[in-house]
């Protein structure tokens, strides 16, 4: 004789949870412990029970789905290869699994209309501030969490590094080594208040300033964010300033290793001749003939955790404040710091 079907509830009932744990534990979520996780994967088996995700996600009211928005537009495959980009989302994609929710991927520089009222997701997850107005203007019912520092009159909650103190810290860092003509590559929207480049840009300035040293123009450059602009912003730098000692590459580690080949092409070593700071601490920088010294923003783990759970915390109705987590600098050879 065939066992009767259970619902989610049944299940919840005879287990004494919730029926949100009851879901977790189903799709295997490591929010529950092994324990409960068994006695429920054990009843849903006995009875053949299986998760209809429509008739689910229509009594919840939920898609159990979170748009992650990358607001970088390039006119080839740039921004999705670039390894930082690959661990956000991965690193952001985990955290979405562990709470029971998929991850829709949507590369543009607004959040658009159809999404949302459309009700294909239950919130927004945006790399960087990208168009601050437009980010803004999203209805406060709107679930949103953007990566990235606080700005001034921001409507959203963000979860992000202090990109101003750890780039102060970075060119110090130089200064320390006994680098003194320490320039800075960065991206074209340094010019725009409202970017993590323009605080990173005043944190190499602060650094210099407070060591005493001349803030020259020709030690600072901008180029797109694609790291292969890396080559062009490198042959600028050094016939605009060919004795710099140090280059704090803030536009992140992907350029820095094109820095880095294309400053060993034009005959300098490294960090003999220039040392070389990074930005992100992707894992692409840990290996290779000079191992990169850079700026760790710990997307890998509590930054994606946090981020996350502030998302679901507006998922669920309730505040989520914006939080300030500590950054720091991981010291590899390509500072000279081993020298």
């Amino acid at each position: 004789m065939a066992k009767p079907k259970l619902t989610l509830a049944d299940i919840a009932k005879m287990t004494g949870v919730s029926t949100s744990t009851v879901s977790r534990a189903l799709n295997d979520s490591p929010l529950i412990n092994d324990e409960t996780k068994q006695r429920i994967q054990s009843i849903a088996r006995d009875h053949n029970y299986q998760i209809h995700l429509g008739a689910r996600n229509f009594r919840l009211k939920k898609s159990f789905i979170v748009a992650v928005v990358i607001p970088i537009e390039t006119s080839d495959a740039a921004t999705l290869t670039n390894p930082f980009i690959l661990e956000f989302i991965g690193s952001v994609g985990c955290e979405l699994r562990n709470n029971g929710y998929d991850l829709l991927l949507i590369q543009d520089r607004t959040i658009s209309e159809r999404y949302l009222r459309s009700g294909l997701v239950d919130g927004f997850i945006q790399l960087g501030h990208g168009d601050y107005p437009n980010l803004n203007s999203v209805p406060e019912d709107v679930p949103l969490a953007v990566w990235g520092p606080p700005f001034p009159g921001q409507k959203y909650c963000t979860v992000g590094i202090d990109n101003w103190a750890l780039s102060r810290e970075a060119v110090e860092h130089l200064l320390r080594l006994g680098r003194r003509r320490i320039a800075l590559i960065t991206t074209h929207d340094h010019v725009k208040a409202t970017t993590e480049a323009a605080n990173r840009l005043q944190g190499y300035q602060e650094a210099l300033r407070t060591a005493g040293l001349p803030l020259d123009p020709a030690l600072v450059v901008s180029t797109d964010w694609n790291p292969a602009a890396g080559v062009g912003a490198t042959q600028q730098l050094l016939r605009q300033a060919p004795d710099a000692d140090a280059i704090f590459v803030s536009s992140g580690d992907a350029m820095a290793l094109v820095v880095m080949e294309t400053l060993r092409e034009l005959g300098r070593s490294i960090p003999e001749d220039v040392a070389i700071v990074g930005f992100d601490n992707s894992s692409v920088g840990e290996t290779g003939a000079v191992p990169l010294t850079t700026v760790s923003q710990e997307i890998r783990g509590l930054g994606a955790k946090l981020l996350v759970e502030s998302l679901m915390q507006l998922i669920d109705g309730k505040k989520a404040a914006t939080q300030v987590i500590e950054g720091k600098i991981i010291v590899r050879r390509s500072c000279g710091a081993a020298l």
